[in-house]
C-alpha cells in the first residue's frame, strides 16, 4: 500500500470521491480547524491530503502500518482497536473508515464506538466492499471478514441515533469487469494462492481508469450510483 497508494488508480480513485464529499458536506468552520479521526489509517495518505482546516488523527491496530504513517510526517497517531477506541466521547468532528469495517469482528460495535466519540452533528464517512457473490481471493488475502450487501449494510445505522445524508454505490465503471474476473478466478485459482487485484497497473491503463474514476467523483459529489463495488455512507450523529 506504501508503494502503491499515492499513485494507484484505486487509491486516488477513492481519495478523488471522498475528498469531494467532505469539502461538499464538512467545509470547514470559521471557529477553527475541524477535528478527524481516520480509524485503519493504514499507511496514511489519506491523513496526509488534510489540509489547515483539519486536524488529523489516525488509529490502525497495526503497528506496521503506523510506522509508515510515521514515514509521511504525520505524528497524532494511536496504535489500537476500533472496536474499543480509547478517547473519550464527543471529542471529534468528523470520523473516516475506508475499507475498514470488514475486517473486525464487530462492526455494530465499531459503529456505535464511532458514535460515541463524534461530537452531535458530527459525521462518519465510510466504505465498504459490496456484494458477498464476489467474495473472492481478493478479500481472503486482505483478511476480509465479509463483503456487504447494501440492505445490511445500512442495518449497522440505527435510524434513531444517525442521519443517513448519503448512501451510494462507489466504483461503477469496473464493477462488470471485476465480477467477470473474480468469477474465473473463483473457478480457476492462481497457482500463487490467494492474492490482492492491487497490484501495479500499466502506466497507460492507471491514468485511464483514475480518469474514469475522477470523473465518477465528479458525479458522486451530488448524485448517486446504482450499483458499484464498494458501499459508502455519510452519516450525521443526531
Amino acid at each position: 500500500m506504501f508503494e502503491l497508494e499515492d499513485h494507484h488508480w484505486w487509491f486516488q480513485g477513492r481519495l478523488a470521491v471522498v475528498t469531494r464529499l467532505l469539502e461538499r458536506y464538512a467545509p470547514g468552520s470559521a471557529e477553527g480547524p475541524a477535528r478527524l479521526l481516520d480509524l485503519g489509517c493504514g499507511t496514511g495518505m489519506f491523513l496526509t491530503r488534510q489540509g489547515d482546516g483539519r486536524l488529523g488523527f489516525g488509529l490502525d491496530v497495526s503497528l506496521r502500518a503506523l510506522g509508515y504513517t510515521r514515514r509521511r510526517g504525520l505524528k497524532r497517531l494511536v496504535c489500537g482497536d476500533s472496536q474499543a477506541l480509547p478517547f473519550k466521547g464527543d471529542c471529534f468532528d468528523i470520523v473516516t473508515a475506508f475499507d475498514t469495517i470488514e475486517h473486525v469482528e464487530a462492526d455494530a460495535q465499531m459503529i456505535g464506538e464511532a458514535h460515541r466519540v463524534l461530537r452531535p452533528g458530527g459525521l462518519l464517512l465510510a466504505t465498504v466492499p459490496a456484494h458477498p457473490a464476489l467474495w473472492s481471493g481478493h478479500d481472503v488475502a486482505l483478511h476480509h471478514k465479509r463483503r456487504y450487501r447494501r440492505r445490511e449494510f445500512e442495518r449497522l445505522f440505527d435510524p434513531r441515533r444517525w442521519i443517513d445524508r448519503r448512501t451510494t454505490y462507489t466504483f461503477a465503471a469496473i464493477a462488470p469487469a471485476a465480477a467477470v474476473i473474480r468469477s474465473l478466478r473463483r473457478r480457476f485459482p492462481r497457482p500463487g494462492g490467494d492474492m490482492a487485484d492491487t497490484h501495479p497497473t500499466a502506466p497507460w491503463l492507471n491514468r485511464t481508469l483514475l480518469a474514469w474514476h475522477r470523473a465518477e467523483a465528479a458525479w458522486l459529489a451530488r448524485f448517486d450510483l446504482p450499483f458499484g463495488l464498494s458501499i459508502l455512507t455519510l452519516r450525521e450523529k443526531k
